[in-house]
Parts: C-alpha cells; sequence; structure tokens
C-alpha cells in the first residue's frame, strides 16, 4: 500500500493569518461582553433593577446605548451605607447565558442561544456612589 503523500497547507503572504488577528478577532471579541464601567441613570429601588449609561464612548465618539432592566443585587443593595442613585458609577458584568427566566434561587429554562449580551446585565460593584 503506497503512503499518502501530506499536503502542506501553505499561506506565504500570511493572509489567513493577518484576516484571523486583524479582522476576525476583534469582530468576535467586540460581540463578548465581560464587564463595563456605567453611570447610574435611573433607579428602582422597588425591583432593584437601574438603567445605566455605558460610559466608554463607541469608536466613532459617540456615547453607547443605555442599558435598561440591569439587576440590582441583594449583596450590593443591602449593604448598609451603600446609596445606589442617579449618576453612581457601577460596574455591570453580562450573564454567560440569557437571564430571560431568572427569577431567583431555582433553576431556569434557557430561552435563547444568547451569549455574554447587553441584555443579560448585573451590576456587580458600586465604584462611587
Amino acid at each position: 500500500m503506497a503512503k499518502k503523500k501530506k499536503t502542506k497547507i501553505v499561506d506565504p503572504k500570511n493572509k489567513l493569518y493577518l484576516f484571523i488577528m486583524d479582522v476576525l478577532a476583534p469582530l468576535i471579541g467586540a460581540q463578548i461582553h465581560c464587564h463595563l464601567d456605567c453611570r447610574v441613570l435611573s433607579y428602582d429601588a422597588s425591583s432593584h433593577t437601574c438603567e445605566v449609561e455605558p460610559l466608554p464612548l463607541q469608536s466613532d465618539g459617540d456615547k453607547r446605548a443605555a442599558l435598561t432592566e440591569v439587576i440590582v443585587p441583594a449583596s450590593i443593595y443591602k449593604v448598609p451605607g451603600i446609596k445606589i442613585k442617579r449618576d453612581s458609577v457601577v460596574e455591570v458584568g453580562f450573564g454567560d447565558r440569557d437571564m430571560d427566566n431568572f427569577t431567583g434561587p431555582r433553576n431556569y429554562k434557557i430561552e435563547t442561544r444568547r451569549t455574554h449580551s447587553l441584555q443579560d446585565a448585573l451590576v456587580m460593584a458600586v465604584i462611587k456612589e
């Protein structure tokens, strides 16, 4: 039985490599949200949610759209002396999976394939009151 000749994949001008590193990786990375510094626009103490404005500007210098219904956890609103109010600066994190059905301590069904989305925001810390 004759041995198959191994074919070499060649990218002499690094076109594929440069596409992956310069175009594809930044494009994918821009869609994965981890943490974001934000300014509180309003806080609803009855539902423990807030509306926040991301502080980093877009690449063209414009402001980013506000995030609504951001969950404020008990580990923040129950701390004595910590008050979330308009113009507070907070660190917001984003869930690994969609939080549409999240209601508390029970397991919940995932509705979508959405991951690390701006729609699944949660206040992680208060940076400045």
